[in-house]
């Protein structure tokens, strides 16, 4: 059984698919296999694809590939994941966008040293670097805060801080999949991927797998992928392909999910902070859209959230625009 199962699901992109592979190979590790889902891309990719793959079969590594039947819309990235997960017979399960690369050949190396040094660890944690039309983003993001809050915490031999709950619910943001290993007995305890979610899956997943960890959980503050913020323009990816209007709805999945169901007092409040942010977010929206009636809805549900007179201010205005245009 390898250490680590690699999982990519990628539909239709079979050039920057080849590049993310090509970033896997280039670990300075070998105990691992590649799991690999085509979420049923177009038959004029497959000789690509192909390519790609006898490319990666040539090398010393166990690939396991598997191609979904084509529909229209995909059966989206959490379904393929599963999959692959379902598929995968590696302790823990590390994931990489088909769109995305690692830049750190040695991220499992110091990975497989830190969990070796701290047994039954459930989550390791790294970061990323975000790029938009080929320029970095200087924003916090992903656990890029965390560093000023474990700094002078002791950390093992590779740099890595053992992390608890609270920790990671102090900081704003949370590990994107790139950078995430999971025991894949936690990931199969959580139940994988929520296969209704097409965007915010991963924050999704990490908000159900660290409120359910009971093991260490660690995190290296380390640069080791770098991720490609989607061109708007572009409606091959996920995040793309969606309105905002459908997203927010997705955002308010994850976040009445954590409101209801985490285990974890903290993580609860998380969720409904989460949760009055996103439709104070959809309402404003709504309202630039010139969609008063349902502006002041999602308005009025935000105010019952959070009690604020700001936004009840703002609710009131829409709810007045909303009955002036009838």
């Amino acid at each position: 059984m390898p250490l680590f199962s690699i999982l990519l699901a990628t539909r239709d992109r079979p050039v920057l698919f080849g590049e993310a592979l090509a970033s896997v190979l280039a670990q300075h590790f070998e105990d691992f296999e590649i799991v690999v889902v085509d979420d049923g891309s177009d038959p004029a990719h497959l000789r690509d694809y192909d390519s790609a793959l006898a490319a990666a079969a040539a090398r010393p590594v166990t690939l396991r590939h598997q191609r979904l039947v084509r529909r229209p819309n995909g059966h989206g990235q959490s379904y393929s994941l599963n999959v692959a997960a379902a598929c995968a017979t590696g302790e823990y399960l590390a994931i990489l966008d088909d769109d995305d690369v690692w830049t750190d050949p040695d991220h499992l190396a110091r990975a497989a040293r830190s969990i070796a040094g701290a047994p039954r660890t459930e989550l390791y944690m790294a970061n990323q670097r975000a790029y938009r039309l080929g320029e970095a983003v200087s924003e916090d993001l992903w656990l890029s805060q965390l560093a000023g809050r474990l700094g002078d915490r002791d950390s093992d031999a590779e740099g890595s801080w053992r992390l608890t709950l609270d920790d990671l619910m102090a900081v704003e943001g949370f590990c994107h999949l790139n950078c995430l290993i999971v025991r894949r007995s936690l990931w199969e305890k959580v139940g994988g991927m929520d296969e209704a979610i097409r965007w915010e899956c991963d924050r999704d997943v990490y908000i159900r797998l660290i409120d359910a960890a009971t093991g260490p959980m660690l995190h290296h503050p380390a640069i080791v992928s770098r991720h490609n913020i989607p061109d708007p323009s572009k409606s091959a990816n996920m995040t793309t392909a969606l309105s905002l209007a459908a997203k927010r709805l997705q955002q308010l999945r994850v976040a009445d999910k954590t409101a209801l169901f985490a285990r974890h007092p903290a993580v609860r409040r998380a969720g409904r902070r989460h949760r009055t942010w996103t439709l104070q977010k959809l309402a404003q929206e709504l309202a630039d859209a010139g969609d008063f009636p349902a502006a002041a809805h999602y308005a009025r549900a935000a105010v019952a959230d959070s009690l604020s007179p700001a936004f009840a201010a703002k609710a009131a205005i829409y709810s007045l625009k909303a009955l002036a245009g009838r």
